[in-house]
């Protein structure tokens, strides 16, 4: 097989099922494993992949997710290509996901054996106590800034943490909003949580939005957004210590 993958967490993921040596494109964004990019081939970002390359690269097989790739691209690649388009919402949908992996690129056993896993331990979840006391109940999580944006109930991210007992404070329709910080006070959240990517918050970030928020704000704290964005492999793992101490397995920072 001749495998492009433009979805940085099932490129992970191929890798963890055995299939490392059969990618030949991934894109600029594909960052784990970090030597991948050795023996394929970048073939852009996953909003701007470089189609006549990939087209070069005589592919076989091509992955893509909706959320993380254009329409228009997805559209293109799927007339000429033999592709599999993959949309999770919850990790809940990650098995599903595995399966139909499993079944495109001939590893069903293996990719039967991960997703039997994540459902076994989604099943076993129950409402975390340590991250209720940490956090409280109500969160609030910024994906950005310049303009701040948020995730709202629709997606991944936010159904991650609803598992453990949480609740989103936005109930917007977007699935990913912009939102007014000072106006984001009147939903009374008990935590605003900053997360790792796409933008990298830091402790500067933290700053700036406890002078926006003034002395009243909530909780700020720094998340690991590749485990809680990240599906697949990851979604695994990431199940596997979310019921840890979050502070202590690194999942959560102070800032």
């Amino acid at each position: 097989m001749r495998i492009v993958s433009l979805v940085p967490s099932i490129t992970k993921t191929l890798c963890d099922l055995g299939l490392k040596n059969q990618i030949v494109g991934i894109t600029n964004f594909c960052i784990d494993p970090a030597d991948l990019h050795r023996t394929a081939v970048r073939v852009g970002g996953t909003k701007d992949p470089d189609l006549h390359r990939i087209s070069e690269l005589s592919p076989t097989h091509i992955i893509l997710n909706e959320e993380e790739n254009r329409s228009v691209d997805i559209t293109s690649l799927r007339a000429r290509f033999n592709t599999l388009v993959t949309f999770p919402k919850t990790p809940r949908d990650v098995p599903v996901m595995l399966c139909q992996i499993g079944a495109y690129l001939g590893v069903e056993d293996k990719a039967q054996s991960m997703a039997s896993d994540i459902q076994n331990k989604i099943e076993r979840l129950t409402d975390l106590r340590s991250w209720q006391e940490l956090l409280g109940k109500r969160f609030l999580y910024l994906i950005w800034r310049d303009p701040w944006m948020a995730a709202g109930k629709d997606t991944y991210i936010s159904n991650f943490l609803e598992l453990t007992g949480l609740e989103n404070v936005l109930n917007s329709a977007e699935r990913y909003p912009v939102v007014d910080l000072k106006n984001s006070l009147n939903l009374n959240p008990d935590v605003i949580l900053l997360s790792s990517e796409p933008w990298p918050f830091r402790k500067r970030d933290a700053d700036h939005v406890r002078e926006i928020l003034g002395p009243s704000h909530p909780k700020l704290l720094w998340i690991d957004g590749k485990a809680l964005s990240w599906y697949g492999s990851t979604t695994d793992e990431a199940l596997t210590t979310i019921s840890e101490d979050p502070i202590k397995n690194g999942l959560i920072k102070p800032l």
